[in-house]
């Protein structure tokens, strides 16, 4: 990344946060705000936070699966935790960052890693729209709990489905998908030929319906600990709707704010607040409290997590910023750069 373009990017975050801040200020009561804060159980947060940890540990399992078991749990574990803080703070794309420290130190190649942080990326994708599917259902006025959960089960079973239908008939659903995407206008026709090369890598280095299913079974894993991590954190703050609501609201914040990757303040809060206030008869007050204490955990952990991984790899912060620059342009070197693209800008 450019030094010019570091420094415009710097500016246009610092004047969004100042215009979220602003918006913010004008139209809630920050006195309720604080008011919220300071009676907070701190205890249901530190639960919160173990869930989330929890979460981040399979995610890393997931990773560490789809390179075929090669590196260590631990190593695969700080290479995830200094993607997140190496962006957090310097605005370089985790997923280079990842590639270039599991490649340069462990025997998986640049490739490798990089096609099988694609089909996580997917994976994740996928969670996520069956986050939001599963907020629709629980909305909608179904006459039974059975119903709900049938429908529900039937929604997993018709994704999975889907991602096998895909590896099977690769030709054909890349050429739909290139067409949706490119008549809609969400992406460039560079980036959606990186992401759809990525897919294709990463299902070719998974192969079996089997491993197939393993990898879904974690992302389903991981994001039942997501949905728990927001569920303690409301009802930290004394927010009890009703289950229905509070799963409606839950579902809605993990498919716009997903916690593993880091967020701008205010675009975090703003991310996480409007939809919940949108489903649900939550305060604003309550729900902006709610967000500003679980950005700040988040912000701790990426940071905690981050420096644990630097200490691991032996690195300062000035050696970890010129080891992000040369592994950025490293992997775009060694690796497809339509594909690296693609997935920076997805």
């Amino acid at each position: 990344m450019k030094a010019k373009d570091t420094r415009r990017r710097t500016w246009i975050t610092i004047l969004v946060i100042a215009g979220i801040v602003i918006v913010f200020l004008l139209l809630v009561d920050v006195g309720a705000v604080i008011d919220e804060l300071r009676n907070a159980d701190w205890a249901l947060l530190g639960l919160a936070t173990a869930m989330l940890l929890i979460g981040y540990y399979i995610q890393t399992l997931r990773w560490r699966h789809l390179m075929r078991n090669t590196p260590s749990i631990t190593y695969t574990f700080h290479t995830m935790n200094i993607g997140t803080f190496t962006n957090l703070v310097t605005f370089i794309p985790t997923l280079p960052i990842r590639s270039f420290f599991m490649g340069d130190r462990q025997d998986v190649s640049i490739p490798q890693a990089t096609s099988s942080l694609t089909i996580g990326f997917v994976f994740d994708l996928v969670m996520k729209i069956l986050a939001i599917l599963s907020a629709v259902i629980l909305a909608a006025p179904l006459k039974s709990n059975l119903a709900t959960i049938l429908l529900f089960i039937g929604v997993i079973f018709l994704i999975f489905g889907s991602i096998l239908l895909r590896v099977r008939n690769r030709e054909k659903i890349n050429a739909w998908i290139t067409s949706m995407l490119l008549r809609g206008r969400f992406m460039k026709e560079g980036q959606v030929k990186g992401l759809l090369a990525g897919l294709a890598k990463g299902l070719e280095e998974v192969g079996s319906t089997r491993k197939i299913a393993i990898i879904f079974f974690f992302s389903l894993i991981t994001l039942s600990f997501f949905i728990v991590f927001y569920i303690f954190g409301l009802m930290a703050f004394k927010i009890n709707p009703p289950p229905e609501e509070m799963l409606v609201t839950v579902l809605m914040a993990v498919f716009f704010v997903n916690p593993t990757g880091p967020y701008l303040p205010g675009v975090f809060n703003v991310l996480l607040v409007v939809p919940m206030v949108l489903v649900s008869n939550i305060s604003v007050e309550a729900l902006v409290a709610y967000s500003i204490v679980i950005y700040a955990f988040l912000l701790v952990i990426w940071l905690v997590l981050g420096i644990w991984a630097m200490r691991h790899y032996k690195l300062s912060f000035s050696e970890l910023r010129e080891s992000a620059r040369e592994g950025i342009e490293f992997v775009r070197q060694s690796q497809d750069s339509e594909l690296i693209d693609g997935l920076d800008n997805a």
